[in-house]
């Protein structure tokens, strides 16, 4: 989990102002216009992550319960782990809660 967590503070350092290069971002002087802040997610809340699949069944459970861990790089898709299965994922239908996070050292969940 610690390189997503590195990954996703390299991405939001260099989306952040600096007074070292007169308030630009490292971003804005790499690619000359300022950075979507609007996909910036908080890591280690609480996500759903969307089951939908052609080879669903009627009573196959529609969401999984996940934390999100990063952005996949090059990807649209968002780096996740399942709560329950401990896997690691990339999805990109998700419902994000911000303001809940998840105890993994909880076992009555």
């Amino acid at each position: 989990m610690l390189p997503y967590v590195i990954v996703h503070s390299l991405h939001l350092i260099n989306r952040l102002p600096s007074y070292v290069i007169q308030n630009k971002c490292p971003y804005e002087l790499l690619y000359d216009n300022m950075p979507n802040l609007s996909n910036i997610k908080v890591i280690g809340c609480l996500y759903f992550a969307s089951t939908l699949d052609q080879n669903s069944h009627k009573l196959d459970p529609r969401v999984r319960k996940c934390i999100f861990l990063g952005f996949k790089h090059r990807t649209k898709g968002y780096v996740v782990m399942d709560v329950l299965s401990k896997e690691i994922f990339v999805s990109q239908n998700l419902i994000f809660y911000k303001t809940y996070f998840y105890d993994l050292s909880n076992k009555n969940d």
